[in-house]
């Protein structure tokens, strides 16, 4: 971002938050890779007929996630593209708008993390129960 143009503090501090959450999304794309990777080496003992039922809600959540995460990521690159254009004095600084924005992007990341906790804590139990039942 070539500044050329003062942003406010707001506007800044918005840019600061969106270019966090991108951080936050980069992260959770790199370790749904590593949940695959898991539900790949535990395949056979997620399909065990008793676990059939929690296998099948976290792939639905893991899928919702995925969903839901790229949606956020859509509506965060185009926040940051507009708060770049604004630095560099291409449009000018609208802060009513950013801050309508900031608001939905700030609800869909508090939504995001949340459900990413929740898969992430049922997998790693599931998959924290094969592994003991296979070790015993």
């Amino acid at each position: 971002m070539g500044t050329t143009t003062a942003m406010s503090a707001r506007s800044l501090q918005y840019y600061v938050i969106a270019n966090r959450w991108a951080s936050d999304i980069e992260f959770s794309i790199a370790e749904t890779s590593f949940f695959y990777h898991l539900i790949d080496e535990y395949l056979i003992g997620l399909c065990e007929p008793t676990r059939v039922q929690t296998f099948k809600r976290i792939m639905s959540g893991l899928s919702k996630l995925e969903i839901d995460r790229d949606k956020a990521n859509r509506l965060l690159t185009d926040q940051l593209k507009h708060l770049e254009l604004m630095t560099d004095d291409i449009i000018p600084e609208d802060i009513d708008s950013l801050s309508g924005k900031q608001m939905e992007l700030e609800c869909l990341m508090w939504g995001l993390t949340d459900e990413y906790r929740e898969v992430k804590c049922a997998l790693f139990a599931l998959v924290e129960t094969i592994r003991r039942t296979k070790s015993n």
